[in-house]
């Protein structure tokens, strides 16, 4: 199947484009299973090897306001060049020969550790998403927290609200995200399967600490995924958020974030708090129009939903932040 330019995909939509084995679709599924944000994520093929270059424009002509016989002065848009690096998460799954044996099911056994570990890797990766900093750790990523970590001083910090929270250690945050290819997205190396990789070692000898082999069925997995923020304008943080006492104004913060987004239309727009923030803002909402619960299917659970943007769950979002000055 041919990749379709004008299509935006997710992971599991690459990982089917590029694995007809199913293999790493199996993985990319488990990935965005365990993590609505991993599956949320607009992913792309990056433009190097080694990260994905892109260019950010700086500066818009404004025009010629022009009289007759008076010439135009010729004027274009200015831009800069922004190269963003990706992660390399890795993990191995080793299950002893007699753990993997009894009970006659060794595909079962060893299908359910592997889930486990993917499933320990999609919330490695949505903490990054947050959290990372490859300024601090130069093997990881940049995050969305350190690109909106300023009430002033930055051209993001227009994009970023203070709820209030004074007290280091208390606070948590919500992000609001209009997921699109151009604007904010996540991408995988060059040439690579969607960024995903699974070696089955089968039956091997494995060492354990103290140096003593035993038998055991190994396989490798490894994701390689970055983020680009390629427009600011599309995504925002309302920080300082005192999980101890959650402040009935947050509707109000997370109506003035909508405002501040240049475009809700132009993309998918997400909101993303964790289990603490949202159950409060579940009792602060109560009977008001703007939240809405809607079944994705008869079956499911109800999904809310503030200003019709879908509101999901990123347990990597932290309740002991300090707070953003």
């Amino acid at each position: 199947m041919a990749i379709i330019a004008d299509k935006q995909y997710n992971l599991v939509d690459y990982a089917k484009q590029f694995d007809p084995s199913g293999q790493e679709l199996a993985i990319a599924e488990v990935l965005s299973q365990s993590n609505e944000m991993i599956g949320d994520a607009l992913v792309t093929e990056s433009s190097l090897d080694s990260g994905h270059e892109y260019a950010v424009r700086t500066g818009i002509p404004e025009g010629t306001w022009r009289r007759a016989y008076q010439g135009i002065e010729p004027a274009k848009a200015t831009t800069k060049v922004v190269v963003e690096s990706y992660g390399t998460l890795s993990a191995y799954s080793v299950v002893d020969k007699l753990v993997a044996e009894k009970g006659g099911n060794v595909d079962a056994v060893r299908t359910g550790q592997s889930r486990a570990i993917i499933a320990g890797m999609s919330a490695s990766m949505a903490s990054n998403l947050i959290y990372g900093n490859a300024g601090a750790t130069p093997e990881r990523f940049t995050g969305l927290a350190a690109r909106y970590n300023e009430l002033s001083g930055a051209e993001s910090s227009r994009n970023v609200i203070n709820a209030g929270g004074s007290t280091n250690g208390q606070n948590s945050s919500i992000y609001l995200v209009v997921w699109d290819t151009d604007k904010v997205f996540t991408f995988f190396p060059k040439g690579s399967k969607a960024g995903i990789q699974r070696v089955d070692y089968g039956l091997v000898n494995h060492v354990d600490a103290s140096g003593n082999e035993f038998p055991a069925y190994k396989e490798y997995f490894e994701w390689k995924l970055g983020l680009a923020v390629q427009d600011w304008r599309y995504a925002g943080r309302i920080c300082n958020i005192d999980v101890t006492s959650v402040p009935s104004t947050l509707i109000d913060d997370m109506c003035d974030l909508e405002e501040r987004i240049q475009s809700l239309s132009l993309g998918k727009p997400v909101w993303y708090m964790n289990r603490t923030v949202k159950a409060a803002l579940r009792k602060l909402t109560t009977n008001r129009s703007n939240i809405q619960y809607t079944p994705d299917q008869i079956t499911s659970r109800p999904l809310m939903t503030f200003n019709e943007i879908p509101v999901h769950i990123c347990d990597a979002i932290r309740d002991d932040e300090n707070v953003v000055a």
